[in-house]
């Protein structure tokens, strides 16, 4: 019968230290097979030791032998033999699993499973991260229109810094799509100009927030925004928060083989609106109409929305397909031949101009000169809107630089319209409602305009952002010597909501406003006039509309 041992060779034999029990058939002899010690009963050695089992000791470290066997094996030797083979091997695959732990081999998406290392951890290939961007610190932070932050706000941005005495000026890009960073060195730091373009609404939105210093909207600000951010920002419709940086025109465009060459506002809301859904209804080739837009978050959508879609009761059509970007929008116009869309002036590429029509009004396109006195149908104001008092020192420093003449010469090489009123030669002809009043005609004929309308602001006598910054602009052009000779007209224009002598009353009192404002600049005058409703650039159907016509024109002869 088998029986029960354990080596008492403690110290010197790796059984011994372990307490291993091992089974002795009956008449082999009880001899340790590793060390050669005399075995002990299990039951005389200490407690402790592992259950027992038939198979060798699993060894965990190299064997310290005290009596190595040398004579011929007998029955037991090669038991004893058996035994310390199978410890080696043992041995190895241990030491085989170390090395493994301490050198592990990369591992591959391909690798069966192997159930005995199933607890072992595995080794995992991992990338290294992207290289963090080293932000510098921030000067101010613009966030809103792409058709602003697009090229304008990167290039005034650059120029400011410039200005300012930053040297190495460059742009870095972001970690998302549209968003940019204008950085320069000054005084050994480096500062950087934050520009996030996601859309005008996100102007007031990160405004409301703190997020950033100036918002760039491509649309005047909405009542409920203006109310929103009045108990934290002030008033933004004040002339101390929403600064007209550079005028635009949205322009309706088409792929440059279609035919079309005029369409009225009419027929633009039914196109878009999906009423009209062949160009043979509007007289252009038989085929569909393939309508383009920008997306919800974009001003020139909020605008053409206003604009064209909601004084008709119309909404866009839900196959149009939107764009975040401008520039998106145009290359897929360019690319269709069905194609038709509404884009940001700087953005009109290889399409072909439609020019727009409405009622009482003949078909113009956009122009300089009719996008500077926002005669044309589409012509808008980019903003830049600030809080009342700002906290941020920069933001004054850098709204003075944009409207300022600098600023104005990054705005016209960007392809947006600056605001410099320099007179034009006018660009009458039957296009140009306005040459129906016999009063206006007498009164312009071989006179030049100033580029721009002099307007106010809504429900009041005081000039509006834009008119506010035109005095001190017109003042500066008529002071230069090639104008100290010339005659110079305000004629003042009325919509046509009220009575008629209402109308003839507001439009001369506001021809006398502006008198008043560029008297005190130095500047005399020779007629001031006010011609009621009579010369119109717009129907009276909109509140937008009605303060088109409500306006003062400025004329040098």
């Amino acid at each position: 019968m088998d029986a029960t041992y354990k080596c008492p060779n403690i110290g010197n034999c790796d059984i011994a230290d372990l307490g291993n029990i091992m089974f002795i058939a009956k008449g082999e002899p009880a001899v340790c097979p590793d060390c050669g010690a005399d075995l002990m009963p299990a039951k005389a050695a200490k407690s402790g030791g592992s259950a027992p089992t038939r198979a060798a000791p699993v060894r965990t470290a190299p064997a310290r032998r005290t009596t190595p066997a040398t004579s011929a094996p007998s029955s037991s030797n090669l038991t004893g033999l058996v035994v310390i083979v199978g410890i080696m091997l043992l041995v190895g695959v241990a030491g085989w699993l170390f090395l493994r732990d301490k050198n592990p081999a990369p591992q591959t998406a391909s690798a069966p499973a192997v159930s005995v290392e199933s607890a072992v951890p595995q080794p995992v290939t991992v990338s290294a991260p992207p290289p963090v961007r080293q932000a510098a610190a921030i000067l101010l932070r613009f966030h809103g229109s792409d058709t602003i932050g697009g090229k304008l706000l990167p290039a005034l941005a650059a120029a400011f810094l410039q200005q300012e005495g930053y040297a190495g000026v460059r742009r870095e890009n972001g970690v998302r799509q549209d968003e940019i960073f204008i950085v320069g060195q000054r005084d050994g730091q480096a500062r950087q100009i934050e520009i996030e373009s996601h859309g005008s609404s996100t102007a007031f939105e990160d405004l409301k927030s703190g997020l950033c210093d100036i918002g760039m909207s491509s649309r005047k600000v909405k009542p409920e925004e203006q109310r929103s951010l009045l108990p934290r920002l002030g008033d933004l419709g004040a002339n101390a928060s929403e600064h007209v940086v550079a005028l635009d025109g949205v322009a309706l465009v088409v792929h440059p083989s279609n035919p079309i060459r005029t369409l009225s506002m009419a027929q633009v809301a039914d196109i878009f609106s999906g009423t009209l859904t062949d160009w043979s209804q509007v007289g252009g080739r038989a085929g569909p109409v393939a309508v383009y837009a920008r997306d919800d978050q974009s001003g020139t959508y909020d605008f053409f929305k206003e604009d064209v879609l909601a004084p008709r009761r119309k909404t866009l059509a839900a196959s149009a397909q939107r764009f975040e970007d401008g520039k998106k929008l145009s290359a897929a116009v360019a690319a269709d031949p069905a194609g038709i869309g509404f884009i940001g002036l700087n953005y009109v590429g290889a399409n072909k101009v439609v020019a727009l029509s409405d009622t009482g009004v003949e078909a113009r396109k956009p122009s300089l000169l009719t996008i500077k006195t926002e005669d044309y149908r589409l012509s808008r104001r980019l903003y830049l809107y600030t809080a009342e008092n700002p906290s941020n020192p920069e933001v004054s420093k850098f709204i003075e630089f944009a409207v300022g003449a600098d600023g104005q010469r990054v705005v016209d090489s960007t392809g947006l319209v600056n605001l410099d009123p320099t007179p034009v030669a006018p660009e009458l002809g039957n296009d140009d409602a306005r040459g129906q009043s016999a009063r206006w005609r007498g009164l312009t004929n071989s006179a030049a305009e100033m580029a721009t309308h002099i307007h106010f602001r809504a429900g009041s006598d005081d000039l509006d952002a834009r008119a506010n910054r035109d005095i001190g602009r017109i003042s500066g052009v008529l002071s230069q010597p090639q104008y100290q000779n010339k005659k110079v007209t305000l004629i003042g224009l009325a919509d046509s909501s009220g009575s008629r002598p209402v109308n003839c009353k507001l439009s001369q009192d506001r021809a006398g406003r502006v008198k008043q404002a560029l008297a005190e600049e130095g500047l005399a005058f020779d007629q001031v006039l006010g011609l009621c409703d009579d010369a119109p650039i717009a129907p009276n159907d909109t509140p937008e509309n009605r303060e088109r016509n409500r306006r003062v024109e400025v004329w040098v002869k």
